[in-house]
């Protein structure tokens, strides 16, 4: 990590320390971490007699998170081509509106062919290990997510709930490309075991020449979502979000990982506000477990406002500060509920007034300050426009 950067964030994690209570070896993996301050207080679970009709609240010094996924509805159509894709067992029954141009993904699936299948014994493992297929979850240019249903045979019975993530083989891409593309993705992935990164079980072949990763579900949704809906987080809320994730990008940056793609769509979150890091498509290790020295990168990659300045230089840089960025960008879109701007460089006028702030001492303001700011003075985290 930058020298420059370390003592800010070793400072953090020191306040942080002394709040953090260590679950023991029993700790559910969904709940949020403890906290004991006052400032950041304890979450916890609600009496049954509590009504859990908001998302977030704080009780006695103490708060709880309580998360739905937004409920995407996919039109039948859609979700028809999916399951005869998927082969569960039936032909496309509904034809889609000739009016309505098709979607990306549904091209994709479309591409296939109809009839393709998961064949043979994969089908088996799939609906063995992590149930039948349920509903779509997500969809866009990298594939499709479903959502996956078993119920484990005990007594009583319990429901367990995976995610399968469909990985999109872009036309005319070969597959020796595709193949290591996913699986690169896959071996990171897998490799983390940490509460605050999402668990990848198995990467398996499905129809069409494509590959899926079966891995754990968040109900709770993305941190997008949940700021698009709910604007700007109190602070207590954005505060236990940033905690984890800030655990979780120096877990990674422990085992020799950056993940160079940190954004609110790549954060998820159990329904008890267990924030978990997702896709591990741009990430890349800078140190092997047999190494010492840090390997620079020059590659830019990134989404918009979270990619860091010294990517847009042609110079090497460190990626761990890449990652340290994208969450700083992150807790102020949570704490405003807006990017400050679009890209940090001179091109953007929001960008240039910060670094002309900078230069006269102006730079630096209470977060209480800059989210009241009026709203037409940031890029919204849904729309994505700077009216500056």
């Amino acid at each position: 990590m930058p020298k420059g950067l370390q003592p800010v964030l070793q400072l953090y994690l020191k306040l942080l320390e002394p709040l953090t209570s260590k679950g023991g070896s029993n700790s559910d993996p969904n709940q949020a971490l403890l906290t004991q301050d006052p400032l950041v207080p304890e979450a916890v679970e609600l009496p049954e007699k509590t009504p859990r009709a908001k998302r977030f609240a704080q009780i006695n010094g103490k708060h709880y998170h309580s998360l739905e996924a937004p409920n995407l509805r996919k039109s039948l159509s859609q979700w028809d081509r999916v399951r005869t894709w998927l082969c569960l067992g039936k032909k496309e029954t509904q034809k889609q509106d000739p009016q309505r141009p098709q979607t990306e993904w549904e091209q994709w699936i479309g591409s296939v062919g109809d009839g393709e299948h998961i064949f043979g014994k994969t089908a088996g493992i799939i609906t063995q290990k992590y149930g039948e297929i349920c509903r779509i979850t997500g969809a866009g240019a990298f594939g499709v997510v479903l959502l996956l249903h078993k119920t484990q045979e005990c007594n009583p019975p319990i429901d367990r709930y995976y995610a399968l993530k469909v990985f999109r083989r872009r036309p005319g891409q070969l597959w020796s490309e595709y193949q290591k593309r996913v699986s690169a993705e896959f071996s990171i992935a897998s490799s983390l075991q940490h509460r605050n990164i999402v668990q990848a079980f198995e990467l398996l072949p499905v129809g069409g020449g494509n590959l899926c990763q079966c891995m754990e579900y968040c109900a709770g949704g993305d941190l997008y979502s949940l700021l698009v809906v709910s604007g700007r987080l109190e602070t207590t809320e954005a505060d236990c979000f940033f905690k984890q994730l800030i655990r979780g990008i120096c877990y990674m940056h422990e085992m020799g990982v950056a993940h160079r793609d940190l954004k609110p769509e790549n954060l998820l979150l159990s329904h008890r506000g267990c924030l978990k890091i997702s896709d591990f498509g741009n990430a890349e290790c800078f140190r092997f477990a047999w190494e010492t020295d840090v390997h620079l990168s020059r590659q830019r990659c990134g989404t918009g406002p979270y990619i860091s300045p010294e990517q847009y230089h042609d110079e090497e840089f460190d990626p761990r500060s890449v990652d340290i960025w994208s969450a700083g960008i992150v807790y102020v879109a949570m704490r405003t509920g807006r990017n400050p701007w679009k890209i940090a460089n001179g091109t953007d006028e929001c960008f240039r007034d910060y670094l002309e702030d900078r230069q006269v001492g102006r730079g630096y303001f209470l977060m209480e300050d800059i989210s009241h700011v009026s709203r037409d003075s940031y890029n919204s985290v849904g729309k994505g426009n700077c009216v500056l």
